[in-house]
């Protein structure tokens, strides 16, 4: 029995109809491949941000775990900031050519490790900054409350940034928040 000729002619795919099938999944596939390539480094990025917070936060609770009259008074002085390049391996901090020095102590030897982590084979740096002009609106607030609340609070701001720039990093992260006197804890 012979078929017709058309009935044969619609046995397989031509060569023209495999090409355009594949330059259609070639497209398609490039375009999956970017999403997720970014996806990727979006979620590193995001990773980095983390752990800079997460860094910021430690310091700042290391912070508010020491003396209140000894910070305030190292604050208050004009030395303005906690920072990362202050200090050594050996625990010894320099501000303005003394060392870390309040009420005849010497800077505590963990500070250099909260001040310079390293996490996941990245150094992070790590900046304690006084807010002076925040504590002057707070001390001189007609809102007694803020007033009152000035007496046991020393606003700061936490900068943490990567030692150096590698692709997928945040420059930089900064966390506000307040040592508070012990008398308030």
């Amino acid at each position: 029995m012979i078929l017709p000729k058309q009935k044969q002619r619609e046995q397989g795919f031509s060569l023209v109809e495999v090409l355009a099938a594949i330059t259609i999944l070639s497209i398609v596939s490039l375009v999956l491949i970017s999403y997720f390539t970014h996806a990727l480094s979006y979620s590193k990025s995001n990773q980095n941000k983390t752990v800079m917070v997460n860094l910021a936060r430690n310091a700042l609770f290391y912070v508010q775990k020491q003396n209140y009259d000894e910070l305030s008074a190292f604050f208050r002085e004009g030395k303005g900031q906690l920072s990362w390049d202050q200090c050594t391996k050996a625990g010894a901090c320099s501000y303005d050519g003394a060392l870390f020095n309040t009420a005849g102590k010497a800077a505590p030897p963990e500070l250099y490790s909260v001040l310079n982590p390293t996490i996941n084979g990245i150094d992070y740096h790590v900046t304690i900054s006084y807010q002076d002009k925040l504590y002057d609106q707070m001390a001189n607030s007609a809102n007694v409350p803020k007033k009152e609340g000035a007496k046991y609070l020393l606003p700061v701001i936490v900068t943490v940034q990567p030692s150096s720039d590698v692709q997928g990093r945040q420059s930089e992260v900064q966390v506000e928040g307040y040592i508070t006197d012990e008398s308030i804890r």
